[in-house]
């Protein structure tokens, strides 16, 4: 499982509050103007030492001013809160060094102060708990973030996608479900939900043998981030809820279009499959397509079985393609709908989407016994979500209906395709 909870957001958050901290900080409020009169000051020396770090820090000589905070770490005779606020300063100095270590043993010591001010609560418990939760320290962290949401801090959808994490990696996996469906509540319209939030609830789910609801929030991840791996994983699942290799060639081979739509990542036996599906229904272009997607990739070698199919498919491309005037002129005689979509099936495995949609909905409106309906709609679907389409082609979609359980799910699967609210993912951490 893939984690991207931290990273670049936490970088953000805690960037975005040292700014604040350092420029706010009641350390420089002693030396500028006159404090409140229940607010706690620093000594005149420690004060002194932090005024020139805070300068350094504002001129992002960061290592100039780790120079003047350890001279104020040396200081005798501090007070708690002086103690306080050179952890204060130490802690960002060292988040903007990449020094997280330190950062997060300075932001500890400033949580646990009996001098932390109010005012100061919520922040330094934000940051803490960030800090805790990337050094791996998660009880700690769910400690801080629990007593953030306690001292009223907002419970923005980044805490609280690194605390359903927390939850996660101490085995409270109802907790770890809970926590990131309310980040994924809270985010703001418009904007992709965290996708840690998403993966913890789905791995959540699985922990707690939910099969039927994981499978639902991976398609909410497909949804928004539109990657090959998520989208490989669920076509695999889905065909294994619907019989795998017992269903029709042509059921098959819709999913398997997906995957070749959304890039989908494969086995190079998936990639054999889908030739041999594709060449058994009679759509050897298709098949070329599959091997030479699973060749571009390097899941295939041309060679052995691969370099057979490949040949094979090269040959009935070409004898399909001398047919075809004869096969067209055969389906627009024809009184019956049921060539017209076969036609149609011919010209989505060539790409020719806009043919294929006017050849289905022909056969549609010639009708006939033999002609079916719900084909003919998934794939008019199917070819428009390939065109752009989204909107009419969940109208076809939504047209399939009483169809055998593997065209329905290849419908469903296509409808959350063509519904998909594609956010471009960052750069992923490394996998722990």
């Amino acid at each position: 499982m893939k984690t991207t909870l931290i990273g670049a957001a936490l970088a953000a958050c805690l960037l975005g509050s040292a700014a604040v901290l350092a420029t706010s900080s009641p350390a420089l409020a002693a030396e500028t103007k006159p404090a409140a009169a229940t607010e706690p000051k620093v000594s005149a020396p420690v004060g002194k030492l932090l005024e020139g770090a805070s300068k350094l820090m504002a001129a992002k000589d960061y290592a100039g001013a780790m120079v003047l905070i350890k001279q104020a770490q040396a200081l005798p005779d501090q007070t708690p809160f002086d103690t306080y606020k050179i952890n204060n300063f130490l802690g960002i100095d060292a988040f903007n060094l990449n020094d997280h270590a330190t950062a997060d043993v300075a932001f500890e010591a400033m949580v646990e102060s009996p001098a932390m001010p109010e005012s100061e609560r919520t922040p330094t418990l934000h940051n803490a708990a960030l800090l805790a939760s990337e050094a791996k320290h998660y009880d700690k962290a769910i400690k801080y973030a629990e007593a953030f949401l306690a001292a009223g801090g907002t419970p923005d959808p980044t805490l609280l996608a690194v605390l359903s994490e927390d939850y996660y990696r101490t085995n409270d996996f109802a907790k770890a479900e809970a926590t990131a469906m309310k980040s994924v509540n809270a985010t703001p319209a418009g904007t992709a939900p965290n996708r840690g939030a998403l993966e913890i609830t789905l791995a959540s789910q699985l922990k707690q043998n939910r099969a039927s609801d994981a499978l639902k929030t991976l398609e909410s991840i497909v949804t928004y981030y539109n990657e090959p791996d998520e989208w490989g994983q669920l076509i695999d699942v889905s065909l294994g809820t619907i019989g795998g290799k017992n269903i029709k060639s042509l059921d098959a081979l819709q999913l398997y279009r997906l995957m070749l739509a959304t890039k989908a990542s494969g086995s190079p036996d998936d990639w054999n499959l889908i030739a041999d599906t594709a060449l058994q229904s009679g759509y050897p272009a298709e098949a070329q397509a599959a091997l030479q997607a699973g060749l571009a990739a390097g899941k295939l070698s041309n060679s052995g079985k691969t370099a057979t199919q490949l040949a094979e498919a090269r040959t009935r491309v070409a004898k399909d393609r001398a047919s075809l005037a004869s096969f067209e002129a055969a389906a627009a005689k024809s009184a019956s709908g049921e060539l017209d979509v076969k036609l149609a099936e011919t010209y989505y495995g060539y790409g020719r989407y806009a043919d294929a949609v006017a050849a289905a909905r022909r056969g549609l409106t010639k009708g006939g016994a033999k002609t079916d309906a719900n084909e003919a709609n998934l794939l008019i679907g199917m070819a428009l979500a390939m065109q752009g389409n989204n909107a009419d082609a969940l109208t076809a979609f939504n047209n399939v209906k009483g169809a055998s359980p593997a065209m329905m799910k290849a419908a469903h699967l296509w409808s959350v395709y063509a519904g998909r609210k594609y956010t471009p993912a960052a750069a992923a951490p490394a996998t722990p």
